[in-house]
């Protein structure tokens, strides 16, 4: 009885829940693989501030203000979100997506690929990349204004408020280096025989 439930199970499709999940965790797994770093940075920055930061800065110093614990707890983690996405980029990068690899090295190199299925979905992924792009500058520029108000007017730190409008600078720089990459690499997939580039 236990084998015919176990042939039955194997042959049935999966359940509606089980392929959700499934669908869930691959486009969180592939967003993850595909997004620009500060698309990731600003859905990370938040959670991992308040749930992880907050309470490690409380378990180690209770006496802590509030205002205090939170800018600690977003500076500690403001570093965590970089490393994680240098990590992801270079360990196994090639291994786990060769599509998604081979689309970023044709934005790093600012080169049209040769592979006629990555030229194809470059549109597509230069597209996704500026969407993303744009949409996580804003949420990153008010998380770092929120925070130097919060230094500057909660805390009295002028270190604080240093620190996240260097944040803010950085990031708008990342932004108009990967946007300027964008505009390029999308220029040369407009000209029908783009030019190798100069070494």
């Amino acid at each position: 009885m236990d084998v015919d439930s176990d042939a039955r199970r194997v042959g049935e499709p999966a359940a509606p829940g089980e392929r959700g999940a499934a669908g869930r965790r691959h486009g969180w797994k592939r967003f993850l693989e595909r997004a620009p770093g500060l698309q990731i940075m600003a859905v990370q920055w938040v959670p991992m501030t308040v749930l992880i930061g907050l309470p490690v800065r409380w378990l180690f110093d209770r006496q802590e203000s509030l205002v205090e614990a939170v800018l600690g707890a977003a500076l500690n983690t403001v570093w965590i979100v970089p490393w994680i996405y240098l990590a992801q980029r270079i360990v196994g990068d090639a291994r786990r997506d060769p599509e998604a690899y081979a689309l970023r090295q044709s934005l790093r190199t600012g080169t049209v690929p040769e592979d006629e299925a990555t030229w194809a979905a470059l549109p597509g992924y230069l597209a996704e990349q500026r969407r993303g792009t744009w949409t996580a500058l804003p949420l990153i520029l008010g998380v770092c204004l929120g925070l130097v108000l919060l230094a500057l007017l909660g805390a009295d730190s002028e270190g604080f408020a240093a620190v996240f409008g260097a944040v803010a600078a950085v990031s708008v720089g990342v932004a108009a280096l990967t946007l300027t990459r964008i505009r390029r690499l999308a220029s040369l997939l407009a000209v029908p025989n783009p030019p190798a580039p100069r070494e």
